[in-house]
């Protein structure tokens, strides 16, 4: 489980260690909480809850069932009851990996007002700036002064067991 607040760069370095997989013996699958949201109208309720937990849990038992080694799930974490509701969702036999991404505020905020998407930083974004920041997981990079690929890298060396070379990068 990958998380940090939104513009601290899951995305982007999810991307990257997925191309680190595309070399590596081991099947990698790449879900993010955020997509299970995408649906309209917007809102969160019981429903909805109810509909992206279920989603959650079918990708990740039919991984299971695929032998995917590595299950990549990136959201934005921003508490430690989040990791719990989300590895509640996985099959009882998931070792489960919480990897926390930060950044100063002054990077954050760089990078989340350069996606032309997002625009402007609010009082809602730096609360949950805020929420990201003091999270606990079982590892934390910060990510400031490096680069996406840098960044996957640590992501890929803490998930997967055998290392780099499990996912096909170069040790």
């Amino acid at each position: 489980m990958v998380g940090g607040v939104p513009g601290v760069g899951k995305s982007t370095a999810a991307r990257q260690v997925m191309r680190l997989a595309e070399r590596g013996p081991g099947l990698v699958q790449w879900v993010d909480v955020d997509d299970l949201w995408f649906h309209r109208p917007w809102r969160v309720d019981a429903r909805t809850r109810a509909l992206v937990e279920a989603n959650l849990r079918a990708v990740a038992d039919n991984a299971a069932r695929a032998g995917v080694d590595v299950l990549l799930i990136t959201w934005v974490f921003q508490s430690a009851e989040m990791h719990r509701l989300v590895a509640g969702l996985l099959p009882p036999a998931v070792t489960t990996v919480s990897v926390q991404l930060r950044a100063s505020p002054e990077a954050w905020r760089r990078r989340f007002e350069a996606d032309p998407e997002r625009g402007q930083v609010t009082d809602f974004y730096r609360g949950q700036y805020a929420s990201a920041q003091q999270t606990p997981a079982d590892h934390v990079i910060e990510t400031d002064g490096l680069t996406p690929a840098e960044v996957a890298r640590r992501v890929a060396e803490i998930l997967s067991p055998g290392g780099i070379g499990a996912l096909g990068g170069r040790q």
